[in-house]
């Protein structure tokens, strides 16, 4: 009986030692998972104060637009990255709480929970790339506006602490030399909804293939799209050369047939006029084309000068009766009669009028310290409309207090009359506040 308990005893060890073993390995396999993962997570805290247009003629009373007069709000932004030699994983979730006072009686709260990005990228072969997910699809060296670029027209540096919203997208990327790469891209979703999974009514899918060159001093890339409607297919190239240790050069352009924007015409209504998708069926060609250029000095301040020509704009013809149609509609409104309904829905056909710049030409200004400066990091930014006289400045400061906390505000300050693009529904903005890193 004594040595019938060998084997058992001896399987009994065998597997103890490889059940060691296999832990052992499982642990090997998870350090080096957290070997090659990173997390970070970012949490900000910030307060914002608008100062209204008193005499707006698109937004009498406010009762159109509905800004907040002030606005609080708690962000986290949790960053997570995994990378293998086949698969890269990315995640990166937000959350949002929002307080917003536009009187005493009217604060309104809001949470949000969202992600923002977040992808799977395989590498088949070490030239090509293939990603699903969520991605913000940007590029080109501009700072005011991004022309080559159906999906970010507005590139989102007019705020460096505002995210754009991704989109969801699936990529094949080609790198056939260091120096050229092909992308093909289709976007089935535009990011928006509650949890990111509802799309709003009006999203139409887009297609895109890119092309990019990258020499030693210049860079340039050419993108063709096209939106799965009746929209006609857009094209984009950028290119930018480094002339010298000091001086960039650089340009971007959109070409595209036909706008669904909504131009102002004459109507026989009460507030005299309407707005009309005027340009929707024609075959016209509207470009928007940006020239500009960027100077280091000797302290390491970088000095931006950009010229943008926008013929999607309205010329003086439209831009007059575009805010003569919103003064009627405004006196209108304020009289409270029974066409006050038409005169609401022509404000806010107004405001909505499908254009990411009213005007047609546009002179931009940006001064900016050494980024790898010590001490606080800022920007100033000034935009000027051509057309109707007026401007927004801007100025941007953060300054590392500690080693994981950062103190930041944003100063907006828009000047025209109350017949202008920048000066039609704010004067003036300041947003103050601080992020830290929790990991």
């Amino acid at each position: 009986m004594a040595t019938s308990s060998t084997p058992g005893l001896t399987l009994l060890v065998g597997l103890l030692v490889w059940g060691g073993e296999a832990l052992a390995e499982g642990d090997s396999v998870v350090q080096k998972l957290l070997d090659q993962g990173s997390a970070s997570l970012q949490v900000l805290a910030y307060d914002t104060e608008q100062g209204l247009r008193q005499n707006s003629l698109l937004n009498p009373g406010n009762l159109v637009a509905r800004l907040p007069g002030g606005q609080t709000e708690v962000e986290t932004r949790l960053d997570l990255k995994l990378t293998t030699d086949a698969v890269v994983l990315s995640l990166k979730p937000r959350a949002r709480f929002e307080w917003r006072r536009s009187g005493v009686e009217d604060a309104k709260t809001r949470l949000d929970a969202w992600v923002n990005q977040g992808s799977v990228t395989a590498f088949p072969i070490p030239e090509l790339a293939v990603s699903v997910g969520r991605d913000i699809l940007t590029w080109g060296p501009s700072n005011f506006r991004s022309p080559s670029n159906p999906i970010y027209f507005e590139n989102g540096r007019n705020n460096p602490l505002r995210e754009l919203r991704g989109v969801d997208v699936a990529q094949v990327n080609y790198s056939p030399t260091p120096e050229l790469s092909l992308s093909l891209m289709h976007s089935f979703g535009d990011g928006r909804g509650d949890w990111q999974w509802e799309k709003d009514e009006g999203f139409q899918a887009l297609s895109l293939v890119k092309v990019d060159y990258t020499a030693d001093v210049y860079v340039a890339s050419v993108n063709a799209s096209k939106r799965w409607a009746a929209e006609r297919p857009r094209f984009g190239a950028f290119a930018q050369a480094t002339v010298n240790e000091a001086l960039l050069v650089y340009g971007e352009a959109g070409l595209r047939q036909g706008t669904s924007a909504l131009y102002p015409e004459v109507l026989p209504t009460p507030v005299g006029g309407g707005f009309v998708p005027r340009h929707a069926q024609d075959r016209q060609l509207f470009y928007s084309a940006l020239l500009g250029g960027g100077y280091t000095l000797d302290s390491g301040h970088t000095i931006y000068l950009e010229y943008l020509n926008n013929s999607e704009g309205y010329h003086w013809a439209d831009h007059a009766r575009y805010f003569n149609i919103a003064t009627s509609a405004s006196e209108l409104l304020a009289s409270a009669s029974a066409d006050s309904p038409l005169a609401f829905q022509t404000l806010g056909a107004a405001l909505n009028n499908g254009l990411a710049l009213q005007g047609r030409h546009y002179l931009f200004l940006q001064v900016q310290n050494n980024q790898t400066d010590s001490g606080p990091t800022w920007q100033l930014r000034y935009s000027l409309n051509l057309m109707d006289g007026s401007g927004q400045a801007s100025a941007y400061v953060e300054w590392n207090v500690l080693s994981r906390l950062a103190l930041f505000a944003v100063g907006v300050l828009n000047h025209g009359s109350n017949r202008s693009e920048f000066h039609s529904l704010l004067s003036r903005s300041i947003l103050v506040g601080a992020k830290g890193y929790a990991l």
